[in-house]
């Protein structure tokens, strides 16, 4: 029978490995989203006027991004 410290021991370091990953899904989210403001900048939207990227942004939601995708495929 295991005894009740070594579990409360692994349920400890469960949780804080748990926390850690927690974190780098963070750090990656905030890379992945970093990544996509570069993405940006660098593509025509980035180098448009404001008010087009805007208007561009607002048919995109309106249309949804797989009809928005699907659309732009078949162009």
């Amino acid at each position: 029978m295991a005894r009740k410290g070594s579990l409360e021991a692994e349920r400890a370091s469960i949780a804080k490995e748990r926390q850690a990953l927690e974190a780098r899904e963070a750090k990656l989210r905030d890379s992945e989203r970093a990544a996509s403001v570069e993405l940006m900048q660098k593509s025509v939207l980035g180098k448009a006027p404001f008010e087009r990227v805007e208007g561009f942004f607002a048919a995109l939601a309106k249309l949804g991004l797989d009809e928005a995708e699907k659309r732009l495929r078949a162009s």
